[in-house]
């Protein structure tokens, strides 16, 4: 996985209890800036595999992050029969890799998947460590569970959960969730506020208009004329240059008009 510019990143974990706290902060996040960047959820995998019961001292310390999050972040509330109704296991990349496996069937399944392993912890009481679990949260979405349960246990999903995890450490990510806003190949972190996402929103606008005012501006002279090899005889631009002009960072612009320049050069002598 490389480093993408004017990329928000959201590092979570599917069975992290703070995550499903952000969820109703995030969705805001997101639909507030998906027309001016590109939003992109990473796994940070927070808990190895293991079969092992949960000790006793971490099912205290989960608990009680559930109590604090019920009595900080309005409308969350959690299923504490999970506790009486399961064997504990501190293991969550089954559930990172049952991300994955989802969205071999479509892009969107990624996100229905995070959200049914959390109503199935969180709400019914289930263990999403267990893959019987993450199967019937892929059925309850309508994937094809035969295709999901064989890429769930798959070397190719555990490879890219691998990728996931080696990125978010790239990001300096060590605690969930964590929102990280690149931007002239500088990474930023952004605030996280569980009850208030414009602070997320506002760090997030500074950033953008304070790179957007050092930004070369575009070369458009509002005379646009696609040629056979879909470029524009007016500012030299390909087309994928043009739909992508307001995703670069001020470097990519810089060297797309470079290009641009030569392109005109080599147009002039022709």
């Amino acid at each position: 996985m490389q480093l993408e510019n004017n990329t928000l990143y959201y590092i979570y974990d599917p069975m992290c209890s703070w995550c499903y706290a952000f969820e109703t902060a995030l969705t805001e996040i997101e639909s507030e800036l998906s027309p001016l960047i590109t939003f992109r959820p990473i796994l940070g995998g927070l808990a190895p595999d293991s079969n092992l019961p949960m000790p006793a001292e971490t099912q205290v310390m989960v608990k009680h992050a559930w109590q604090k999050i019920q009595q900080t972040v309005p409308g969350i509330q959690f299923n504490f029969d999970f506790w009486t109704e399961n064997t504990p296991i501190r293991s969550t990349y089954p559930a990172c890799r049952a991300i994955l496996a989802a969205k071999n069937q479509g892009a969107d399944f990624s996100k229905l998947m995070r959200k049914a392993i959390q109503q199935s912890y969180y709400q019914s009481a289930k263990n999403p460590s267990l893959n019987d679990t993450l199967i019937d949260c892929a059925k309850s979405i309508g994937l094809n569970t035969s295709q999901f349960s064989d890429d769930l246990l798959s070397k190719e999903i555990n490879e890219q959960l691998q990728q996931h995890i080696q990125f978010s450490q790239s990001l300096d990510v060590t605690s969930y969730p964590s929102l990280r806003l690149t931007i002239n190949d500088e990474i930023n972190i952004i605030p996280i506020n569980y009850t208030q996402p414009q602070v997320s929103l506002q760090k997030t606008q500074q950033l953008l208009n304070s790179a957007k005012s050092q930004s070369p501006a575009s070369p458009c002279i509002k005379e646009c004329n696609l040629n056979k090899q879909n470029m524009c005889s007016s500012c030299f631009r390909l087309l994928t240059e043009i739909t992508d002009w307001p995703k670069m960072g001020p470097l990519e612009k810089q060297q797309c008009l470079d290009k641009c320049s030569q392109r005109k050069s080599s147009h002039t002598t022709d």
